[in-house]
């Protein structure tokens, strides 16, 4: 009878460690090898994203300060504390202002025309742009409300390229 106690409760003991994990060293360390790596090559691809942030960054700059004529006293490279009254006003660049523009290379008539051309028939009575200062960059942010469709679209400033471009039907 002891016997039996005694083999059944080795029994348990093992079903127990079994279930408990102990002795899966070997299983433990592949999986953490393997999330290791995961967090290596996600972090690369970081590193290689922000690299190139960086890259575009430095290309606005040197654009900005290749599109400054010198007639003008302002300083391409403000910040945005710098540019605050700037883009507290109802729009920083617009085709009839003179003492509120800022050296970009696409106008807001350019911008506009940049999404009219992606909604055919919507002219510029259906459109609303707007100059703005995002995380260092300028760019028009706008939406078009046409054949009741609402397209939001934001326009780098200085390149033209529509960085985003959203459809929802109302």
């Amino acid at each position: 009878m002891r016997k039996r106690y005694i083999g059944i409760s080795a029994g348990l003991m093992l079903v127990l460690l079994m279930f408990t994990g102990c002795g899966a060293g070997p299983v433990n360390q592949g999986n953490t090898s393997g999330s290791t790596q995961r967090e290596e090559e996600l972090q690369a691809e970081i590193d290689a994203l922000q690299q190139e942030i960086d890259n575009l960054k430095n290309s606005q700059n040197q654009q900005d300060a290749s599109a400054s004529d010198g007639s003008q006293a302002t300083d391409s490279t403000q910040t945005p504390d710098n540019n605050q009254a700037a883009n507290n006003s109802a729009t920083p660049y617009s085709s009839g202002s003179t003492g509120n523009e800022v050296n970009v290379a696409i106008s807001l008539e350019e911008a506009q025309n940049i999404a009219l051309e992606r909604v055919p028939g919507a002219t510029s009575q259906n459109i609303s742009v707007k100059l703005d200062w995002d995380d260092g960059w300028y760019i028009y942010e706008g939406d078009i409300l046409y054949n009741r469709m609402e397209y939001e679209f934001e326009i780098d400033a200085n390149t033209g390229n529509i960085l985003k471009w959203e459809e929802e039907r109302w």
